[in-house]
């Protein structure tokens, strides 16, 4: 009988063994993860071509002429004045060119006396980090356990999720249980 009882609980734990490596569940996480931001200025710029462009583009100011005062004419003084306040002009350009999934890319540009004074850009780059987490659904366990110093008793058993059962032959007989995991 004994040998029964014995051959019964090794049956028990070479099943549990194998149908608890079989069964896993998998859970996926997808996390999207900002790396360290790269930032530069650069303020030297030799251009790599300069084009002659023709006539100079003026910024026009009219004025209502003495003599026929619906007829409006070029002021040149005004004229030349705005033109050259429009060229000494400081312009700053801020864009973010993008902002997605790759990371986001903005520029901060400055121009004067029609030339480029100054460029800074800043790139955030984020990286997709994917984590597959697997939690066994069925895990089998074996324990033994002493009641007094003379005598003892041995099982098993297996959980389902957190949800186990539990079985223990002693001496004095066979004891069941129900285990719930926290």
């Amino acid at each position: 009988m004994k040998i029964f009882w014995i051959a019964c609980c090794l049956a028990c734990l070479m099943i549990g063994f194998f149908l608890g490596q079989m069964n896993v569940s998998e859970k996926e996480v997808t996390k999207y993860v900002q790396g360290e931001t790269i930032r530069d200025t650069i303020t030297n710029f030799v251009p790599d071509t300069v084009y002659l462009a023709g006539e100079l583009r003026y910024k026009y100011k009219y004025k209502t002429d003495t003599v026929y005062l619906d007829v409006s004419v070029v002021d040149r003084n005004e004229t030349i004045k705005a033109t050259l306040e429009d060229w000494n002009l400081i312009r700053d350009y801020k864009r973010i060119l993008f902002d997605n999934e790759s990371g986001k890319l903005s520029v901060d540009l400055l121009v004067q006396y029609n030339e480029l004074r100054r460029l800074s850009y800043s790139f955030i780059p984020i990286h997709k980090e994917i984590t597959i987490m697997k939690k066994r659904v069925f895990m089998p366990f074996a324990s033994i356990s002493v009641l007094n110093l003379n005598s003892f008793s041995a099982g098993g058993g297996f959980f389902y999720y957190n949800l186990g059962f539990r079985t223990e032959y002693s001496s004095k007989g066979i004891n069941w249980g129900i285990l719930y995991k926290f």
